[in-house]
């Protein structure tokens, strides 16, 4: 691997997504090809079921705040005529690009019916209200109804309101786990709205798309805040034994921070090779010490940026995410060095892999359902893995050779992660306590 491919591998973390660079880089230089599947040779890969697990909800909103979100979305989608013609929108590529924003709408839209409870269906609300906003606003702004000026005044508006909803936070609850999730929830869905309001338009982006892209991201962060507001206003009702955790939470966050500072965390000097004392270079041991790695600094500067925006429950949830993941890297080291993921040569190889993460998930003592530290990160355990899945589902669907060197990584990490989980969630009840 050259100092550049290593750079760029390293430059890309901080995404929050394992694997985010899967498939976009080629990370060994060797002359000889790698093994590449068919597509009908990875239905075996995917042969144990996967439970389909969803995040715990920390507090359920009231069934009508969700209506009133549904109301607002098909209020949104209704503006934009269907089907859309030419007499509406004389510009073709405005027209359909109104058309293909406002179909993702009305099939999130749908998509809503399906959702598990109230929480997940108002939280997926937020981005169908984005798609719905967008295509709207472009709509108003062919009929002259909404200008530039006019959304960019909105866009400042929600983000006062989004500041305000921050300041917000208290830390006051009747149980340390569940208030931390739900304040990780709320700085999370708020950090989300404000990075869209920042990236939105795009560059080179005018006119109509410019009004358009706007105001959907600035209905996407209303959503966002109402979501927030909600949850809160719930997360009040339901106090029973009301107490402040702040002094909790900072003192526990301190001793995450110092741990960060303490560990040896890797950098954009250290090579994959260098963490092990065998010789893997451009096998498939080091795709997987890289994955290893980059989960590693990538909580740790999750878990300081969070600390600096002052997003405390955030940040100490990635501090658990360190915790775990330092650890899943020392033993995948462990292992490595004892001969494991040298070759990838059949898709058995990759179906053995991802068997063994699901098995350590069902080994973890705690209810993805419940609203606790330990259940919130076995529950994006599984969700990391479905995203795995996905990839190779989407490989069959669509007929793809593919090498199989992320996905068998991606596997191997993500079980080294959930074997970790339950001494990294000890580690941060104790600072809790403390």
């Amino acid at each position: 691997m050259t100092g550049l491919d290593r750079r760029t591998v390293l430059g890309s973390i901080g995404t929050g997504v394992l694997g985010a660079t899967a498939g976009c880089l080629e990370f060994f230089e060797s002359d000889d090809p790698r093994r590449r599947f068919e597509a009908d040779e990875l239905a075996p890969i995917l042969a144990m079921d996967r439970p389909e697990i969803k995040r715990p909800a920390p507090v359920q909103p009231n069934e009508s705040s969700v209506g009133e979100a549904i109301v607002r979305l098909d209020e949104l989608i209704d503006v934009v005529p269907e089907p859309l013609e030419a007499d509406d929108v004389p510009n073709e590529a405005v027209r359909d690009e109104i058309d293909r924003t406002h179909e993702i709408a009305r099939a999130r839209r749908d998509a809503l019916e399906d959702s598990s409870d109230r929480f997940h269906a108002l939280q997926r609300s937020v981005v169908a209200r984005r798609y719905a906003g967008e295509a709207a606003v472009a709509i108003e702004a062919v009929r002259d109804e909404r200008t530039l000026e006019d959304v960019e005044s909105e866009r400042d508006d929600v983000r006062t309101r989004i500041e305000n909803r921050r300041a917000a936070v208290d830390h006051v609850g009747d149980d340390v786990q569940r208030t931390l999730l739900l304040e990780h929830c709320l700085e999370s869905e708020l950090e989300i709205a404000e990075w869209w309001l920042d990236n939105r338009p795009r560059d080179g982006t005018s006119g109509t798309f410019a009004v358009g892209s706007i105001g959907g991201v600035v209905e996407r962060a209303r959503a966002a805040v109402s979501f927030a507001e909600e949850l809160e206003r719930r997360h009040e009702e339901r106090l029973e034994d009301e107490r402040s955790f702040e002094s909790r939470f900072e003192t526990a966050l301190e001793r995450s921070l110092d741990a960060i500072e303490e560990a040896n965390v890797p950098n954009d000097s250290t090579e994959p090779t260098d963490l092990v004392d065998a010789e893997v270079s451009e096998t498939i041991a080091e795709r997987v010490l890289l994955e290893g790695e980059i989960a590693v600094v990538n909580a740790s500067e999750q878990t300081t940026d969070a600390a600096t925006n002052d997003e405390t429950s955030t940040a100490l949830w990635y501090a658990c995410a360190f915790e775990r993941d330092r650890r899943a890297l020392e033993t995948i080291r462990e292992r490595i060095e004892d001969g494991a993921h040298r070759s990838l040569e059949t898709a058995d190889d990759a179906r053995t892999v991802r068997e063994s993460a699901l098995e350590s998930a069902a080994d973890v003592p705690f209810e993805p359902e419940e609203s606790s530290l330990g259940g919130d990160h076995l529950a994006d355990g599984y969700e990391q893995l479905g995203l795995v899945d996905s990839r190779i589902r989407g490989a069959i669907d669509d007929g793809w050779r593919t090498e199989l060197f992320s996905e068998y990584a991606d596997y191997v990490v993500i079980g080294a992660q959930l074997e970790a989980l339950p001494e990294a969630i000890v580690v941060l009840e104790d600072r809790l306590e403390a």
